[in-house]
C-alpha cells in the first residue's frame, strides 16, 4: 500500500483480502471498526468512528470492518458481537474492545500505542 494511503483522514474499507496490506503491514498502529449494517447501534456510531479518523490521521490507522460481508476475519478475530474494536500494534492484535463508545474513549484506549 502507498504511504499517502496510511494518513487517510477517513477510515479505510477492510476486506478479508486487503486486510494484512490496510492493517497490519505498516508504521501505525490500528483500529478496525467491527460492524453489521443491519446493527442500529454500530450505524450510530459511524460517525464516531469516521471523527476519530480524522483527528487521528497520521497517527494511527483506521478501518471499518463489515462482519457479514467478510466471514473469514470475523472468524479469524472471534467477532461473535457488534459493533467491537479491534486494536493492533506491531502486526499483532492487542486488545478487543466490545460494545459502545465515545470518541474520548478511543482516544484514551489508543494513547498507549501512539
Amino acid at each position: 500500500m502507498a504511504a499517502e494511503g496510511l494518513f487517510l483522514a477517513q477510515p479505510v474499507l477492510i476486506t478479508d483480502g486487503d486486510f494484512e496490506a490496510k492493517i497490519l503491514k505498516g508504521p501505525l498502529p490500528a483500529l478496525v471498526f467491527a460492524w453489521a449494517p443491519w446493527c442500529p447501534t454500530c450505524r450510530a456510531f459511524i460517525p464516531v468512528i469516521d471523527d476519530f479518523a480524522k483527528d487521528a490521521m497520521r497517527k494511527v490507522r483506521v478501518g471499518k470492518l463489515n462482519v457479514d460481508q467478510n466471514p473469514g476475519l470475523s472468524s479469524r478475530f472471534n467477532i461473535l458481537s457488534v459493533p467491537q474494536r479491534l486494536v493492533f500494534d506491531n502486526d499483532e492484535l492487542k486488545e478487543t474492545l466490545p460494545g459502545s463508545f465515545q470518541k474520548h474513549e478511543i482516544m484514551m484506549k489508543m494513547a498507549p500505542y501512539l
